[in-house]
């Protein structure tokens, strides 16, 4: 018989139980899905008419994984192989454009796109190496103003912000603060106490009025500088792209909520980032834009048609069929959270389940 002393020890067990709970039912359904040949029917029906856009974040080995300020964010080395394999054997991966001018694929092998949000650094020391050995094309959609330097999303300074805090005993002076700012207004005011709270009332602020808060927070509670570098240089860009398998691509300029900003704001976004692109890497820019946290709404869908752009991708999951708004184009994210076992490998059922439920739902976490 289980005995828990405290209500606190009560909730910790029974959340243990639960994820166990669905972890054993997730190993169930990703065996069943591989020895009874349902993904092979799954692709064959979906094939003709659909295809499927996957975005990742950062590619990172097993020991520097936890580098990351949002695990969401991070697919192992070791299952990004495995994954490009899967692909390699049950798809047909091809540039994003050719999926966008028809999803349609052959037989049992839908089309698929890859794509790479942020520009993060690892793109090019991990994940390319493994894209050219596979001759598989990707699009990486950068925020050009984050190339070649120091800086840090916006996100991952608050995150790195609140961490500090929260070690320090300081979280309530900083709650404080940011309500000082005019934060902490918004509905689920119960979850208040929570960094996901905050991180999501920040990106409704223009992203000017964002980074002034954010240089003033951490001159408060004195952070530290970043030391290392998270995303790409341009040389590295004009390398991969000079390959031929990789196109770059718009995710504004700064990282940008494009929703939280003004008209104005919006053009400046997306004239820099174009501007910076086209400078640096010529033909091998892409006309898609992917919108920066999934964040847009019908005023930002007619300035980016207004700018020229082809299609907007959105974080929204789904396959992506010749019905779609191109201006609102679904993906299916791709990181340890949604494809791989306790271990970080990539299960293969797993993956062809999540794949399948993510074009029947609008939203499906596993």
């Amino acid at each position: 018989m289980i005995t828990c002393d405290t209500p606190g020890e009560l909730e910790i067990f029974v959340a243990l139980n639960v994820e166990e709970t669905m972890q054993d039912k997730m190993k169930v359904l990703s065996t069943i899905v591989e020895r009874t040949g349902i993904a092979s029917l799954f692709r064959r029906a979906i094939a003709g008419r659909s295809g499927l856009i996957l975005t990742l974040h950062r590619v990172l080995p097993t020991e520097e994984q936890n580098l990351c300020y949002n695990p969401h964010l991070v697919l192992s080395e070791a299952a990004f192989v495995s994954l490009l394999k899967l692909l390699q054997r049950d798809y047909n991966v091809v540039p994003l454009e050719d999926l966008l001018a028809d999803p349609s694929g052959t037989g049992d092998h839908p089309k698929v796109a890859i794509t790479l949000d942020d520009g993060w650094e690892d793109n090019y020391r991990v994940a390319f190496p493994h894209l050219l050995a596979h001759d598989m094309p990707a699009t990486i959609f950068a925020c050009t103003g984050l190339l070649d330097t120091l800086q840090l999303l916006p996100e991952e300074r608050f995150t790195r912000l609140w961490s500090q805090c929260s070690a320090r005993s300081t979280l309530e002076e900083l709650v404080v603060d940011l309500n000082h700012w005019g934060m902490g207004k918004s509905k689920n005011r119960h979850l208040r106490p929570r960094h996901q709270y905050w991180s999501q009332e920040l990106k409704r602020m223009p992203l000017s009025a964002r980074l002034l808060l954010l240089d003033h927070l951490e001159q408060r509670y004195r952070m530290t500088p970043a030391q290392t570098r998270r995303f790409l240089t341009w040389e590295q860009v004009r390398i991969m792209t000079r390959t031929g398998l990789i196109r770059i691509g718009s995710h504004t300029h700064r990282h940008a909520a494009l929703s939280s900003e003004s008209d104005r704001d919006i053009r400046q976004e997306l004239d820099d980032a174009r501007t910076a692109l086209r400078q640096h890497s010529g033909d091998a820019v892409s006309e898609v834009l992917a919108y920066p946290n999934g964040m847009y709404n019908r005023r930002v869908q007619d300035l980016v048609r207004s700018m020229g752009f082809k299609a907007a991708l959105s974080t929204a999951p789904g396959f992506f069929t010749r019905q779609s708004n191109p201006l609102a184009i679904p993906r299916i994210a791709v990181d340890n959270t949604t494809v791989t076992d306790a271990g970080h490998r990539l299960s293969t059922g797993r993956a062809s389940l999540y794949f399948l439920s993510s074009g029947l739902r609008s939203a499906v976490t596993f």
